[in-house]
């Protein structure tokens, strides 16, 4: 391909993609598809056709699959489609130049357009075009529960479920009474006061999938464990609190009976003049 026919084919996408006729198909992760392109009845002799698809990928244009003077060119298509995308040559002769694309992968996900093309020198004129949206989609494993705990009575709530596309909507339920818990996102913090069964539903197109009842139990330790700490203290004040007051008695007895209670220490004898243990003593008796 020449670098003017590159340069037409840019030109023609910008042109035609906007009013090209469209369809909107869904195709499954890891199968096959198929993307029509029919030029029927051929109004040309396809040695004369081009027939070009392609997708536009980070403002590149990326040929899948080419069609050159009647013949299927494989020396045009893009790496990421070797092997992948393919025209039937059988079809060719009928106008059918439908697109099969095989082991589906998210990226790609986009806008395939397809022309065809009549080369009659000097010119190159426009024959047909049209446009698939493709979106790829994929099931979602079956959706388990967790929860991460926070202190007070906030509760994490996580919806763990795989594989799927496109990004879900998840919804969090009630499972005995159904009410809504929360929407929107597979992580939720709720405040929570009493224990629960909570189901989260993860919801695409590819259809509903539901997990199991989870019973979020929450422990009475808030309420109980405040009550016996409150316990632990009397206990512990109701000990220390006499001994405390009988310590003062003893101090109070002691100042009642003498002016003032004197610390000294006494010698063991004259000669060694070694110390004796304490002993409370009045100053008066010495």
């Amino acid at each position: 391909m020449s670098v003017c026919d590159r340069l037409l084919l840019g030109l023609l996408w910008n042109l035609i993609s906007g009013w090209a006729n469209g369809t909107s198909l869904f195709g499954r992760l890891g199968t096959k598809m198929e993307m029509p392109c029919r030029y029927q009845p051929l109004q040309a002799p396809l040695h004369q056709l081009y027939v070009y698809w392609q997708i536009k990928v980070s403002e590149e244009d990326l040929t899948v699959a080419a069609v050159v003077e009647g013949q299927v060119d494989e020396k045009f298509q893009h790496w990421a489609y070797k092997g992948r995308a393919w025209l039937d040559p059988m079809k060719l002769k009928e106008g059918d130049f439908t697109l099969y694309l095989s082991n589906l992968t998210e990226k790609d996900q986009g806008t395939y357009l397809c022309i065809v093309m009549f080369k009659k020198l000097p010119m190159m004129t426009l024959m047909q075009n049209s446009t698939v949206k493709l979106k790829v989609q994929a099931e979602f494993s079956i959706p388990t529960v967790s929860i991460n705990m926070m202190p007070g009575l906030e509760v994490t709530l996580i919806c763990n479920s795989y594989g799927g596309l496109p990004k879900p909507r998840v919804w969090w339920l009630n499972s005995v009474d159904g009410s809504l818990l929360g929407s929107g996102h597979l992580n939720i913090t709720v405040n929570v006061t009493q224990s629960l069964n909570i189901t989260c539903i993860v919801e695409n197109p590819q259809g509903n999938v539901t997990s199991l009842p989870y019973f979020l139990e929450i422990p009475p330790h808030n309420e109980h464990y405040a009550e016996r700490q409150s316990h632990v203290s009397e206990t512990v004040i109701g000990t220390i609190l006499p001994l405390i007051v009988l310590a003062l008695l003893a101090v109070g007895l002691c100042l009642a009976r003498k002016p003032q209670c004197v610390w000294q220490v006494e010698p063991k004898d004259n000669k060694e003049g070694t110390e004796l243990p304490l002993q409370g003593r009045n100053p008066e008796e010495t």
